[in-house]
């Protein structure tokens, strides 16, 4: 079954997107620690409140009451950007903290796992709607 129509689908593949995007950053940033010269990157997070408010804008569902509502989901917009604050500041004039990005990258990795627990729930749940219980 294609899941990608469903917004609420293509709003956690989203943020699965931007998280993957962004431990590669935060990777590049610990491979150049000794590197001088080199500013720490990141990417900022998208607002994905807003694209779940967003969301709930323009289904093509039939509304049968007031109280239905209805969504689309839309891209996120990646860009990586120099982080304007850093807690160290080498000599050489490199700003990578490793305890830093590697607790980045810990929070990045839990964040990730949260969200595809939550796509898999999803599957799980729409499977057991339409009596498929064998998991496959």
């Amino acid at each position: 079954m294609d899941y990608s129509g469903i917004p609420l689908f293509s709003i956690m593949k989203a943020k699965l997107e931007y998280m993957s995007e962004r431990q590669s950053v935060l990777a590049q940033n610990v491979a150049n620690a000794d590197t001088p010269g080199y500013k720490a990157v990141d990417i900022p997070e998208p607002d994905f409140g807003k694209m779940v408010s967003a969301a709930g804008q323009g289904l093509p569902m039939a509304v049968t009451s007031p109280g239905h509502i209805s969504t689309s989901a839309s891209a996120i917009n990646v860009q990586v950007e120099k982080r304007k604050s850093t807690y160290e500041l080498n000599p050489d004039g490199n700003n990578v903290s490793v305890e830093e990005e590697m607790a980045k990258i810990g929070q990045n990795q839990m964040e990730y796992q949260k969200v595809l627990g939550m796509y898999g729930k999803m599957i799980t749940l729409f499977k057991t709607a339409i009596g498929n219980t064998s998991g496959g």
